[in-house]
């Protein structure tokens, strides 16, 4: 979906490039919600992020979608899966093609991964394909009754699963964070121009506390934002959403503005927001 700031909202070729042209498609946001859909405006709402699933007696089934988002170019074809704790078998899977006319075009896709049949408790798997290739693998964990998480044998430290741009992030009436109006790029008739939007880091499970930042680039690698260093704590199943306010940053020139997000310092995830020029 896009942000628009103004009336009309066809799309025209954008004017410049900067970022890594590449016909790869990669993923750079991957995340288990309660609901995913639109709000009034055509912008995107992710509703309860979680990564714990609580039956009171397996086996038993579940239903939710899975959000994930790209960047690239050209045709593309990805699956999203959900595989056993061994890995050995999918459990069920949902898959999406995409045709990105622009270089390092962002889009987004919801899959829902239907009547899941879980066995037993453990840490399942969900794995992200594009063209055949897994990409990433991040874990669910099932559980059963009063069972708390095995933590034995996982990372402690955090998965960055996602780093967007929206208009609010809450908690919702389940006690889950949500992000509202989610967004990919601009569209603007003139410039420069000003907004003021939230960048929404995710990171997955880990154990203990680590420190993340991120910057933004202009078109022509000017860092026209960095953020203040911020503290977080993790543990292991959690889901932490780092939210930080970019206040009336300036876009002087249309193009791919990178952001570049940084966990204890190691650069963990990047991705571009647009601004598409328009003719009048």
């Amino acid at each position: 979906m896009k942000k628009i700031l103004t009336f009309l909202i066809s799309l025209l070729m954008i004017l410049t490039f900067s970022y890594a042209q590449s016909s790869e498609l990669k993923l750079i946001g991957i995340a288990i919600a309660e609901n995913v859909g639109e709000d009034d405006y055509g912008l995107t709402s992710i509703d309860g992020l979680f990564s714990i699933i609580h039956f009171e007696k397996l086996p038993d089934t579940d239903t939710f979608p899975v959000y994930s988002r790209w960047m690239g170019y050209g045709k593309h074809d990805i699956e999203i899966s959900i595989l056993t704790p061994e890995k050995d078998k999918v459990l069920a899977s949902t898959d999406d093609s995409f045709d990105l006319e622009r270089e390092n075009e962002v889009i987004y896709s919801v899959g829902y991964l239907k009547d899941v049949a879980f066995e037993n408790s453990g840490i399942y798997w969900i794995q992200a394909k594009a063209d055949g290739k897994v990409l990433k693998e991040i874990p669910i964990f099932i559980l059963q009754g009063d069972e708390d998480i095995d933590s034995e044998g996982t990372d402690t430290n955090p998965i960055a699963i996602f780093s967007l741009p929206c208009i609010e992030v809450y908690e919702n009436d389940n006690g889950l964070t949500s992000l509202a109006g989610v967004f990919e790029y601009y569209t603007t008739y003139e410039l420069p121009f000003e907004d003021t939007f939230i960048i929404a880091n995710g990171y997955l499970s880990g154990e203990g506390t680590f420190t993340q930042k991120f910057e933004i680039l202009s078109p022509s690698g000017k860092v026209i934002y960095s953020s203040e260093p911020q503290e977080f704590e993790t543990n292991i199943g959690s889901v932490v959403t780092v939210a930080d306010k970019v206040e009336k940053i300036k876009f002087e020139e249309g193009g791919d503005y990178i952001v570049k997000v940084y966990l204890n310092n190691q650069e963990v995830l990047s991705h571009v927001i647009k601004v598409v020029v328009q003719e009048e």
